[in-house]
């Protein structure tokens, strides 16, 4: 197996009591325990430098020693948590971003005595590495902001944006020495320059603003949690490309002023991480006594919350616990009305998960606020408050929440508009009248349940691997999938329209779902566009047999084109959540069926519902249709797993095609 050397960085502490933060060596923490959980001892060795240790010389001195011994087929990986921030390019050297400004790393003791490590030296220090035949992988929850620190901090989060060095060194050589040397030799890259071998993470771009905030087991960077999250949940043949997708969608489901980046060359963003090192997980969730007190093996970076369930898998009576406090890789929790055998274990599956309501801050006169607050206490079932959204005060502007919207009135007081916590627009505006009112709660209702499926967690090791999902490239003229000689499933979900001479032609695909066990399993795979619509009709729902596989759209090509509104021209670009739901037994996938954005709602082709009997039924009645439901009688395994799919058209030559 490929060795996997990591250096894991964390600043809490700097020489400048100002600089402080909370998480990064929380973040340190919880990489670290990831990392030994998911690669053999035999194959993994951590290093770690924490506050006073991650000085400038030793975070080189480190990087130098402890990622430089490596060969072919290992990887070497950088994790920094801490201070980022820009300062102008020494004297000679030429290279430099477009704005003029290197990026930097703040050390424990930059700005007290030593430089901030250049961005440039950081590259030096990669082609060092590299050129031992080793990848690198540099993982950076920190700050790159050219402007961030003009904006206020968002309530509850922290930026690791340290503020601009307004000068430089006054010598490039008071940096590293090979850089100086990289720079007069007009035969090698340019330092900075994305080299081939090299994986390289970000929180955020470099107009962005990388927070930290409160999570249930402590203050953590909001990437690092997420990315730790994805690295335990995603199987071992997870890509580079699906880890980032997975957690920016956990970034991005707190709808924070921050989207992660991949940056990659060549084929690299679709291999295996860290070269297949990871190891699968444990196959099922277990209940177990330690300490004096009862504990599950599924903690914050599984997805847990606290007011979760988990039942004894496949037992009668049905028995549950009930997660009373989550750690970062197990959760507390106290048995409901039974007492468990002290001297076993239980295997556990998740039976219940809290669906909180969407967070939505509203910035509008008292009277309109008045009478939104007074529909969303009435909108819901029996004249109940809405169990998807929730509002809160403006200054709050629920950065700390799960989810989160928010409602702006406009300057002249006429209009009302539902938008991210960005201000990106989520649907049209409407008249700041009693009809724009309920029409506005109606928005805010029908994209809160979209957001709570698409973020729908399971904690089933078990099953969240069981069964593939494949796409295939579908060939022109295509109309099955051959069973010899069939293309690889491509990796890579970023499809693109082609253009025919006359018109753009949109890309279509063969799905399939792969079941990797020797049991059969019940799937539904549902399509979440961004017009908020949400069904399940490219697979309603089958068993598929023990090692078979069983094609979606009824075995025939599935075009991805842009929503019937989105103008046809270079560009333009689209995203669908393909959301894969497994369970041991049958549930309901009408029951998580949504229009689109203000579309009346269509008829459901099954006849008649079913009986509900399980937590994803639950789940549908919770997250759709609005009512509840008792709990399941019997505590059956399930998973959930979403894929990111892009459809754009190319912004190369080539005229528009009309809008369609």
């Amino acid at each position: 197996m490929p060795k996997v050397h990591a250096l894991l960085v964390g600043i809490d502490t700097y020489r400048l009591p100002r600089l402080n933060l909370r998480g990064c060596v929380n973040d340190v923490e919880l990489a670290e325990r990831l990392l030994r959980d998911r690669i053999a001892p035999a194959d993994l060795v951590v290093e770690r430098l924490c506050d006073e240790q991650a000085t400038r010389a030793g975070m080189v001195e480190a990087f130098r020693g402890h990622l430089g011994g490596l060969g072919p087929g290992d990887t070497a990986l950088f994790w920094y948590s801490g201070h980022g921030s820009t300062a102008p390019m020494p004297e000679g050297m030429p290279y430099a971003e477009s704005a003029g400004m290197c990026q930097t790393l703040v050390c424990h003791d930059s700005r007290a005595g030593a430089p901030d490590l250049y961005d440039k030296e950081l590259a030096v220090l990669a082609q060092e590495v590299l050129a031992t035949g080793a990848a690198l992988v540099t993982v950076m929850d920190a700050c790159h902001s050219r402007s961030a620190m003009r904006e206020a901090p968002a309530p509850g989060l922290t930026p690791r944006c340290a503020p601009r060095l307004e000068e430089a060194p006054p010598h490039l050589g008071d940096l590293l020495p090979e850089l100086a040397a990289a720079v007069a030799d007009p035969s090698r890259p340019a330092p900075g320059a994305q080299l081939p071998g090299h994986v390289a993470f970000s929180a955020c771009d470099e107009w962005e603003v990388a927070n930290e905030g409160q999570f249930p087991d402590g203050w953590h960077g909001v990437f690092t949690e997420a990315l730790g999250h994805a690295l335990t949940r995603l199987g071992p043949d997870a890509t580079y490309r699906q880890v980032l997708g997975h957690a920016r969608c956990r970034v991005e489901g707190r709808l924070l002023r921050q989207v992660p980046h991949l940056e990659a060359i060549g084929d690299l963003p679709d291999r295996e991480v860290f070269g297949g090192a990871l190891r699968p997980r444990a196959t099922r969730i277990t209940l177990r006594y330690l300490w004096g007190q009862w504990e599950v093996d599924a903690g914050a970076v599984h997805g847990t919350v606290t007011g979760s369930r988990f039942g004894v898998h496949r037992t009668a009576p049905f028995r549950e616990v009930h997660v009373a406090e989550v750690l970062t890789q197990c959760s507390l929790v106290t048995p409901v009305g039974w007492t468990p055998e002290k001297d076993r274990q239980y295997e556990m599956v998740l039976t219940d998960v809290p669906l909180p309501p969407v967070a939505v801050s509203v910035r509008a006169e008292p009277d309109l606020l008045l009478r939104l607050t007074e529909t969303v206490r009435t909108t819901g079932p029996g004249g109940r408050p809405s169990p998807h959204i929730r509002l809160i005060p403006p200054t709050d502007d629920g950065s700390a929440s799960r989810l989160a919207l928010r409602v702006r009135q406009a300057d002249d007081g006429r209009s009302i508009q539902v938008t991210g916590l960005d201000d990106r627009p989520l649907a049209s505006p409407v008249p700041a009248d009693e009809h724009g009112v309920r029409q506005t709660v109606s928005d805010l209702e029908h994209i809160a349940r979209w957001l709570q499926v698409r973020n729908l967690e399971s904690a089933s090791p078990a099953l969240e691997e069981a069964v593939r999902l494949e796409l295939y490239p579908a060939p022109p003229g295509s109309r099955r999938l051959p069973h010899e000689g069939a293309p690889a499933p491509v990796r890579d979900l970023d499809f693109a329209y082609t253009w025919t001479g006359t018109g753009w032609k949109p890309p279509s695909v063969f799905m399939r779902l792969r079941n990797t066990t020797d049991r059969k399993l019940f799937c539904v795979l549902l399509d979440l566009t961004d017009r908020y619509r949400m069904h399940a009709d490219l697979f309603p729902g089958e068993y598929v047999a023990a090692h078979w596989t069983a094609q979606a759209g009824n075995g025939a090509p599935v075009t991805l084109a842009l929503p019937p509104d989105e103008p046809v021209e270079p560009g333009a670009r689209s995203t669908d959540w393909l959301v894969l739901l497994v369970a041991e037994e049958p549930f309901g996938s009408d029951l998580f069926a949504l229009p689109r954005l203000r579309e009346t709602p269509r008829a459901s082709a099954r006849a008649g519902r079913r009986g509900v009997t399980g937590v994803l039924d639950r789940l549908g009645l919770l997250a759709v249709q609005r009512d509840a439901d008792p709990a399941p009688p019997v505590a059956l395994d399930w998973a959930v797993k979403a894929f990111e799919v892009t459809t754009r058209i190319p912004g190369g030559p080539g005229p528009a095609a009309p809008q369609r």
